[in-house]
């Protein structure tokens, strides 16, 4: 297993999880173990999370489920509509070098 960094965007009609600590708190605490962290907008939200995984196209499909089913859990439906990610031994590596 390797260890990716995943950026999952989803879509919330109607919830806003900025001023809903309820169901803040609740996805949050589904995805702590993944070092999760939130952007929150309105009908939108942005977690920035890390998995483990054998490799970088398995990170999409694992990550979206998470956070998918963190919301579910929560009592809320979401859309997953963008995952990007890259793996965290490169980006620290490339870090390195770059000073």
């Amino acid at each position: 297993m390797q260890e990716y960094q995943a950026v999952v965007r989803v879509r919330h009609e109607g919830l806003d999880l900025a001023v809903t600590g309820e169901a803040l708190d609740k996805v949050t605490g589904a995805l702590v173990e993944y070092g999760a962290t939130a952007q929150l907008w309105p009908d939108v939200s942005e977690w920035t999370m890390t998995v483990r995984v054998p490799t970088l196209w398995d990170v999409a499909a694992c990550a979206g489920r998470l956070v998918r089913t963190a919301y579910f859990e929560a009592g809320h439906g979401v859309t997953v509509v963008r995952v990007d990610a890259w793996a965290v031994a490169e980006w620290e590596q490339a870090r390195e070098l770059g000073g």
